[in-house]
């Protein structure tokens, strides 16, 4: 099990416009040949997605794929599911509704390195000779201080917790990077999502910058009881300097969705 909240975003999918292939068929029970059709699914919203990091990339051509895939998360628009169950949850939607204007300035971005994939596969039990075919390089995993999955640097997070514990305490290590102006201050705040409540505390609740590029790291330790065993409970948490709003997903659960 990874404690990796999937998926990452949503994005226009339903009654798409697409290019078709001539050649092949609709349908087993509609046989004509198009150039055009109306489709949904994961294949339309991926490719909204791809554009809208290609947009970005132009923009910022040097910032790194994770940084491009922060911005887009941490500035996507809130969903407000109506519907019941899993599909009301961010299990559906991720980080919300992609909002290609507003990741152009994200402010604040979530950044990942070599050595960070590199920890997260040891947390998942990679081999030494796996992980030089990743890598390209010999790579030794520690067994003493081995690192924890959701504490990988990503723009959510998530935790799956034992369905005996009545109630917990779980934290998530993050660092951020300044990608807005300089002399910029940034305060945490906590909004409620669903289920059972959390209690969240983030440690410092506010982060300082004097410089572009400038790194802060951050700690979110996060508390309950009694969590459903059919939906996950959730909040967010928002940095803020006035201008920005970095938001990120914060989700616990007992059960594989």
């Amino acid at each position: 099990m990874v404690d990796e909240l999937q998926p990452d975003i949503t994005a226009p999918g339903v009654d798409i416009l697409a290019a078709y292939s001539p050649v092949g068929e609709l349908s087993d029970q509609d046989t004509r040949h198009v150039d055009y059709t109306v489709l949904s699914g994961t294949s339309m919203s991926c490719p909204h997605v791809a554009g809208v990091a290609a947009y970005v990339k132009s923009f910022y051509p040097k910032w790194s794929p994770s940084m491009i895939q922060s911005a887009i998360m941490t500035t996507a628009c809130p969903v407000n599911a109506t519907g019941t169950g899993i599909a009301s949850t961010e299990f559906a939607y991720g980080s919300g509704h992609v909002n290609p204007i507003a990741a152009l300035d994200p402010g604040l971005v979530y950044e990942l390195g070599k050595e960070d994939h590199i920890a997260f596969l040891c947390s998942l039990n990679y081999t030494s000779d796996t992980l030089k075919i990743i890598s390209g390089e010999t790579v030794s995993c520690s067994k003493e201080n081995k690192p924890l999955q959701k504490n990988l640097n990503y723009p959510s997070m998530s935790a799956r917790l034992s369905g005996s514990d009545n109630s917990f305490t779980v934290s998530f290590n993050r660092t951020v990077t300044n990608v807005g102006t300089p002399n910029s201050t940034y305060t945490s705040k906590v909004v409620a999502g669903h289920g059972s409540k959390l209690t969240i505390m983030v440690t410092p609740s506010v982060l300082s910058f004097k410089t572009d590029n400038e790194k802060q790291s951050f700690k979110v330790t996060v508390t309950g009881s009694n969590l459903s065993s059919k939906l996950p409970s959730s909040a967010n948490l928002i940095w803020s300097d006035g201008r920005h709003n970095v938001r990120s997903p914060i989700v616990v659960y007992t059960v594989s969705y």
